[in-house]
């Protein structure tokens, strides 16, 4: 990676983390508000869940007991993701998810493989980029973000793919268009 390209200043203690092989980047598939945002994604991870609502532990019992919904969800202990951007006041920032020592829950695919959870950190953006393409200023930054794992962890570009692109390289049907339709993962590797 050419030393004049620009990277964040993030503090990482190699020593305590996992030896990670790649990155798989994600979209919030929402867009970035006062509630749908880093926080918002952490709570829902962190949160019991039927049907993909956040519920509290007594509704979640009852409804499992009585069988009413279809997909049940128990709060993880962390949530999915390595890291996050977001523009909070205008500016984008990065946050620390899930501990560099702990396995993603962010690229599992049942019945194929959880190797992208165990090999590959998970960074989520927070927006919908089905919709639109991430702000260049998000982009720039999330590129610099990529560029500063990749040379800390000494992962190759090719190594650096959309969670879309999981389902490819695990030679299955595509499940989602993550980090969505509007991020082009090839433009995104060339300006790494």
């Amino acid at each position: 990676m050419p030393a004049d390209k620009p990277k964040l200043d993030l503090k990482i203690d190699t020593a305590s983390s996992r030896n990670w092989a790649g990155i798989v980047w994600h979209h919030s598939a929402s867009p970035d508000t006062v509630t749908r945002d880093w926080d918002g994604i952490v709570k829902y991870h962190t949160s019991y869940r039927i049907d993909f609502n956040i519920v509290t532990q007594e509704e979640f019992e009852k409804r499992l007991k009585l069988g009413d919904g279809k997909v049940f969800q128990k709060p993880w202990n962390a949530v999915g993701y390595h890291g996050g951007t977001e523009f909070v006041n205008g500016e984008p920032i990065f946050h620390w998810g899930r501990p560099l020592s702990m396995i993603g829950a962010h690229a599992g695919v049942k019945g194929a493989s959880n190797r992208f959870n165990t090999e590959y950190l998970g960074l989520c953006c927070i927006g919908n980029y089905d919709q639109m393409s991430p702000d260049p200023k998000l982009w720039d930054f999330n590129l610099m973000a990529t560029r500063t794992l990749m040379e800390i962890f000494r992962i190759p570009k090719t190594h650096i793919i959309g969670h879309r692109e999981v389902y490819d390289l695990l030679g299955v049907p595509r499940e989602k268009s993550c980090p969505g339709k509007s991020w082009n993962m090839e433009i995104f590797r060339a300006e790494l």
